[in-house]
């Protein structure tokens, strides 16, 4: 049965087996629990290496595992974690999936990557599914050999809405004509626009253009967004800390998605290009905040809980 967790000022208290408590700090966001829900784990030291980040890259080339993680979680009241594959080896979803088998309490979920559109999507999504763990996949970009939405990619979409999975989509190689189209031909499908639509973030009003078809998106109730990566888009680093830099943005896509379908995500370790960990979780804590505590306790665990069928322990 589940056990939810209860709240003392200051302080998080989780239930264990043998009936005691352990306190953890709360972090940023005064003692609302929060879910995670895009990290990246990988181990450049594995043979063979890794597709991503590339050798040249000198902020995340480095093992980003669960040990330097989990330092992180610590510090910032972050119960429990929703982990991104961004490795295009299949195989890599088993090793992640192994890689924190160790904490199935915190590391709640798994979006996989998997080649849709493809004779061996299905059969990769069957065995892999039977992981609990594994929450969908991600689409990141289509695999060599596959032109478009064509008929295979509809089919293995299809298949992912018939198991209950959800597709996040990087919006890097997509658009939100892309999430309309998906939406509209898969409508029980539950679609994660990732970081806050891809949009480069500059501190100044939301362009018209893009603001409509953040709306149009938000139309279809099978789709949500995920505030996450807000140092990344700044383009800048280190990243602004003001609030006041990213509020355009988030008003637009809070009125277009409403409290209901906006969820959190950090997208550690990239958070590191910009700063740390907390001072991005102290910008978006700030700016929902002000919205009540209603509003704040979907946007950092509600709302993840149930798109992604993960629950806090």
């Amino acid at each position: 049965m589940r056990q939810f967790i209860s709240m003392i000022p200051g302080l998080i208290f989780v239930l264990g087996l043998a009936g005691c408590c352990t306190a953890i700090p709360t972090g940023m966001t005064g003692g609302i629990p929060v879910i995670d829900t895009h990290i990246h784990l990988y181990d450049t030291t594995r043979a063979g290496g890794v597709p991503w980040p590339k050798p040249t890259d000198q902020v995340l080339y480095r093992p980003v595992l669960p040990k330097h993680y989990d330092k992180v979680t610590r510090a910032n009241g972050v119960r429990a974690t929703v982990i991104v594959e961004a490795s295009d080896r299949v195989e890599d979803n088993q090793w992640v999936l192994d890689l924190v088998a160790h904490n199935p309490k915190h590391y709640v979920g798994v979006v996989g990557n998997l080649p849709v559109g493809t004779p061996a999507f299905a059969k990769h999504l069957e065995r892999f599914a039977k992981d609990k763990r594994y929450v969908g996949i991600r689409l990141r970009s289509f695999p060599e050999g596959v032109s478009g939405f064509n008929d295979a990619v509809w089919r293995d979409l299809q298949l992912l809405s018939d198991k209950g999975l959800v597709l996040d989509v990087l919006m890097s190689n997509f658009n939100l004509d892309d999430i309309v189209l998906i939406a509209k031909r898969i409508p029980e499908l539950k679609i994660m626009i990732n970081h806050l639509t891809g949009l480069i973030i500059n501190g100044v009003p939301a362009e018209a253009v893009w603001t409509k078809k953040v709306r149009a998106a938000a139309q279809y109730p099978n789709v949500y967004c995920k505030v996450s990566g807000i140092f990344q888009r700044s383009n800048r680093s280190p990243a602004p800390k003001k609030v006041s830099y990213y509020a355009p943005i988030f008003e637009v896509v809070y009125k277009a998605f409403g409290e209901d379908r906006i969820i959190y995500g950090s997208n550690w370790p990239v958070t590191d290009r910009g700063g740390e960990y907390g001072d991005q979780l102290a910008i978006i804590h700030e700016y929902f905040s002000a919205k009540g505590k209603n509003v704040t306790e979907k946007l950092f665990w509600k709302n993840a809980a149930k798109f992604y069928g993960v629950t806090i322990r």
